[in-house]
């Protein structure tokens, strides 16, 4: 009679690799879905005391932008702008280093850590984030502006498309003029660079 109990260690060591392995790639689908840039009601708002009195402003509108440190990272850096439609302050700036982890996102601020916070308890697809605060119970919810992801390949490098034909028919251009500007483009050669003033 055969006995197969060696082989049991290690089914059950491939098994919890499986498993385990599960958790980091569901925090990468979460980390790619959060990463780019957000707008909505993030649940922010400032004490402010004036002659003895406190005062409580509520932000109208946030901008919250999610950068990865490198392509389908867990984590990154970001930036986070409140809006206030009354108080004296008519926005606030933060800088924020965030991360996902086990489906937890946490927010780590460098200059205000009475700010730090998790959030367990959220639904995010790649159009909006909506949940809760764990340490408040404030609620909150972004739509998605811009996907990080679509725009990957552009970050810290300069570059353009060049577009072929648009000379022909452009008002003030000659043949000669066309003809030429597309055997520039077509070498590679950026001709000028600026920015319209007027």
């Amino acid at each position: 009679m055969k006995h197969y109990y060696s082989f049991l260690p290690a089914i059950l060591i491939v098994c919890s690799c499986l498993l385990a392995s599960c958790i980091p790639h569901e925090d990468t689908n979460q980390s790619m879905a959060l990463s780019g840039e957000w707008r909505g009601d993030f649940g922010m708002y400032y004490d402010y005391s004036y002659r003895g009195r406190t005062y409580t402003f509520d932000s109208y509108d946030s901008y919250v932008r999610f950068i990865p440190d490198y392509a389908y990272a867990n984590h990154g850096v970001g930036t986070q702008v409140d809006y206030y439609e009354e108080g004296p302050y008519e926005y606030q700036y933060y800088s924020f280093t965030w991360s996902v982890r086990n489906g937890v996102i946490y927010l780590y601020y460098d200059y205000d850590p009475g700010l730090d916070t998790r959030i367990s308890d959220y639904h995010m697809t790649n159009d909006y984030l909506r949940g809760t605060f764990s340490e408040s119970g404030t609620q909150f919810r972004l739509y998605k502006m811009t996907d990080f992801y679509s725009w990957t390949p552009y970050v810290n490098t300069y570059g353009y498309g060049p577009r072929t034909g648009w000379y022909n028919g452009y008002p003030g251009t000659r043949a000669a003029d066309a003809e030429a500007a597309e055997a520039a483009d077509s070498t590679g050669q950026v001709l000028s660079r600026g920015r319209r003033l007027n």
